[in-house]
C-alpha cells in the first residue's frame, strides 16, 4: 500500500474515533461538512513516543468546547466556564490519542496532554480531520509526525 494510500486510511480510522468519542461517549450528534469551518479557539496536544513518534493535536470552535465540557461534567451551559473548557479538551485529547495510539504501529506510550496557549498554524501532518457537530461546531484532529 503507497503513501497517500495508508494516509487516507489512517485519516478514515481517525475520523471514525473521533465522531465515536464524540456521538457515543458525550452524545453529541455530528454531521456532514456544509459552509465554511468556524473559527478554533481551544486546543491541545498530546505526544506519542515508541514505534510511531509525534503529536496528536484536537482542537474545536468556542461553541463546540463549551458542549463538551458541559456534556463531560454535566454542567448546564450557561455554568461552564472557560477553566472547564480547558479541562475538559485536554481530557478530550487524551481519549481521542489513546485510541489513535491503539492503531499506529506499537509498542508507545502517550505524554500527559499539554492544553495549547497558542494554536499552531499550518504545519506538517499525517491526517488533518474535521468532524462538525450538529450545531456549527468544528472538532479538528491532527496527527503531525516527529521530523526525521
Amino acid at each position: 500500500m503507497d503513501t497517500q494510500s495508508q494516509s487516507a486510511l489512517l485519516s478514515q480510522k481517525v475520523a471514525r474515533i473521533g465522531t465515536n468519542v464524540l456521538s457515543d461517549f458525550l452524545n453529541i450528534p455530528v454531521r456532514p461538512h456544509s459552509g465554511p469551518p468556524p473559527a478554533i479557539y481551544h486546543g491541545a496536544e498530546i505526544a506519542i513516543s515508541g514505534k510511531w513518534q509525534g503529536n496528536v493535536t484536537v482542537s474545536t470552535s468556542e461553541n463546540l468546547g463549551q458542549r463538551i465540557a458541559s456534556r463531560m461534567f454535566r454542567k448546564e451551559s450557561d455554568s461552564v466556564e472557560g477553566v472547564d473548557i480547558v479541562d475538559a479538551l485536554t481530557e478530550l485529547t487524551n481519549i481521542i490519542a489513546g485510541n489513535i495510539k491503539a492503531i499506529l504501529p506499537g509498542p508507545s506510550q502517550l505524554s500527559l496532554p499539554v492544553p495549547l496557549a497558542v494554536l499552531p498554524g499550518e504545519h506538517r501532518t499525517t491526517v488533518d480531520v474535521l468532524i462538525y457537530d450538529d450545531e456549527e461546531g468544528m472538532l479538528r484532529i491532527s496527527l503531525q509526525p516527529a521530523e526525521s
